[in-house]
């Protein structure tokens, strides 16, 4: 990727008093709801593009827990592939979510936490996620190593063997839903993520 234009784009559906406005600086809020003025507004922006090769969309989304993102980030993310960003790098709700493919263009839904205080949930794992590697191609083809992680003591340490295994069991449950194809590698101790067939189609059609 030497050389290509590198753009992220950050938004948030978080506290709404922080929106900057044209006498306040502050966050670029935007509900998540596609009829939304503000979202429309994102959208267009992502159009515009601006020269970058890679587009990655930054979105603070959603309220605190749950493993399966709500159906408007689902709609939102995909009208914003469909604008032209190539990656959807969610985050907010403090456990990761499933990964999905549309249109060959990665949506991390959630990512979890990496270096967090907050107490650790028994049911939902607040201290475990993964170390995201994104790798592309000049062709277009895309696939995702993840490196499980957890937090101990407010710092971030590659899961061990056992826990390493059920974080990306996890993952490979809520993956699936999605169409998601995911294999975990014993020997190297991450999990490859890629498009499913149901992806791969719809990219042959619509191409």
């Amino acid at each position: 990727m030497c050389g290509w234009r590198l753009g992220i784009l950050a938004f948030t559906d978080n506290e709404p008093p922080w929106e900057a406005t044209s006498q306040r600086p502050g966050t670029f809020y935007v509900p998540v709801t596609l009829q939304d003025p503000r979202a429309q507004d994102l959208i267009r922006i992502v159009q515009e593009r601006n020269g970058q090769d890679l587009l990655i969309v930054s979105a603070h989304w959603g309220s605190n827990w749950g493993y399966t993102p709500p159906e408007e980030h689902v709609q939102l993310a995909h009208a914003l592939i469909d604008a032209g960003a190539d990656i959807i790098f969610g985050h907010s709700c403090h456990v990761f979510q499933g990964v999905e493919f549309y249109k060959n263009r990665p949506i991390l839904y959630s990512t979890g936490n990496f270096v967090d205080d907050y107490a650790v949930d028994p049911n939902e794992r607040n201290d475990q996620s993964f170390i995201f590697l994104v790798e592309l191609n000049v062709e277009g083809s895309v696939r995702l190593r993840l490196h499980p992680t957890m937090i101990d003591f407010c710092q971030a340490r590659l899961a061990r063997e056992a826990e390493a295994q059920s974080i990306a069991a996890k993952m490979q449950t809520l993956c699936a839903p999605f169409g998601t194809l995911t294999c975990w590698d014993q020997e190297q101790q991450f999990l490859e993520v890629t498009a499913g067939a149901r992806d791969v189609e719809s990219v042959r059609v619509g191409a």
